[in-house]
């Protein structure tokens, strides 16, 4: 004997959960921090106000450079700046490094940036000024960058309100 029920066709089991949903339907809503926003359900999309990130951004600790000017492991280049999170660097000279930290904007002139734990640092001869990296892995155009804009852009909607 077989109390199996028969399986409903995708049409009927989405109108049911339709029906289902449809008595739990919020009418009410109110405008809070999103600080306040856990456990809520969105009643209208979100936009965004601007790009984000606003420009290219590192995702890893490291040494922004010309993947050009590093053709073999070992590779030494002067350091040329200090990039820190939230600070704007100089346009990076060719033939040099800038070092650069998690969400520190990529300088103009830098496509790649190899993480920290693949470099050495060299300290400067004369003890003054920023010393050198030795690059112990060959980088590729691109990597550990966050390009501008791939989160969301401006006026983009970046999450969306519950149906209902």
């Amino acid at each position: 004997m077989n109390d199996r029920r028969p399986l409903l066709s995708l049409d009927e089991a989405l109108d049911r959960l339709t029906a289902g949903a449809a008595l739990q339907a919020i009418g009410d809503s109110e405008e809070v921090s999103t600080f306040d926003a856990l456990g809520r359900v969105l009643a209208a999309d979100v936009r965004s106000t601007l790009d984000v990130p606003p420009a290219d951004n590192t995702s890893m600790d490291g040494y922004a450079l010309r993947a050009v000017d590093v053709v073999a492991p070992g590779a030494l280049l002067p350091v040329s700046q200090r990039i820190p999170a939230g600070h704007v660097g100089q346009a990076l000279q060719p033939g040099t490094a800038a070092r650069i930290f998690t969400g520190g904007q990529v300088p103009p002139g830098a496509d790649a940036v190899v993480m920290q734990e693949q470099c050495e640092a060299v300290a400067d001869a004369t003890g003054a000024g920023l010393g050198g990296v030795r690059i112990n892995a060959v980088p590729v155009a691109g990597q550990w960058i966050a390009a501008a804009v791939k989160t969301c852009a401006r006026a983009r909607r970046c999450w969306l309100a519950a149906s209902g």
